[in-house]
């Protein structure tokens, strides 16, 4: 990593159940790439520290990062069925854990944590780097995007925000935190509005891709 830049963690938010999809959504396939595969290769050019945050379907999930080799920046919440807060919460206490175990340890440092969610399947590599980018013009601010008139994940919160992260309950994830905080960057993200909840919707997008 650049030590020019501050140390960002990039949290991929993977704990839900998924009750709507019928299944382990994270590892549906979309392009010919499972979600999750897909969201750890929009990292893998980026300066960051990643990490993937299971819960519901943490065993067949864990199993099939191991099968390649992705499965060393695994962080379970057992709380997974408290919501979205849960997780962001396991990300941030990650964070915080790992602080006295060595100075290579994954979030050691972090300036930073970004929260986005492994079924926004059309954010792009540069839609991440254009969050990171506005962040590093002012890392005490929040970075969030903006889409379909509200503003949410992804999203980047600086360090002095882990306590208020910690505090968040049930399933608002960080919006109300975006909400309530002054110092909030903007950055428009269309690509972000789209987050696939059922095989249909997401048959209907593979149809899509395949008949333009």
């Amino acid at each position: 990593m650049n030590k020019t830049q501050p140390k960002l963690t990039i949290a991929l938010l993977a704990a839900g159940q998924a009750s709507r999809f019928g299944s382990p959504k994270q590892l549906a396939k979309y392009q010919g790439k499972t979600f999750i595969e897909r969201s750890i290769a929009l990292l893998d050019s980026i300066e960051c520290e990643p990490l993937i945050i299971t819960g519901a379907h943490h065993t067949v999930i864990n199993e099939y990062l191991a099968s390649v080799s992705k499965d060393s920046y695994v962080v379970f919440n057992q709380n997974w069925q408290q919501g979205m807060s849960s997780s962001i919460k396991a990300a941030v206490n990650y964070c915080s854990e790992v602080r006295h175990c060595g100075e290579d340890s994954a979030g050691i440092n972090s300036a930073g944590i970004m929260f986005i969610t492994v079924d926004q399947v059309n954010i792009t590599q540069g839609d991440i780097q254009s969050l990171i980018d506005h962040w590093h013009k002012d890392i005490s601010s929040i970075v969030c995007a903006e889409y379909a008139d509200h503003r949410g994940i992804p999203a980047i919160f600086p360090k002095q925000y882990f306590p208020k992260l910690l505090e968040l309950q049930n399933d608002k994830g960080a919006r109300n935190l975006i909400k309530s905080s002054a110092n909030v960057k903007v950055l428009s993200l269309p690509n972000a509005e789209l987050d696939i909840d059922t095989v249909e919707q997401l048959n209907e997008l593979n149809d899509l891709h395949l008949h333009p």
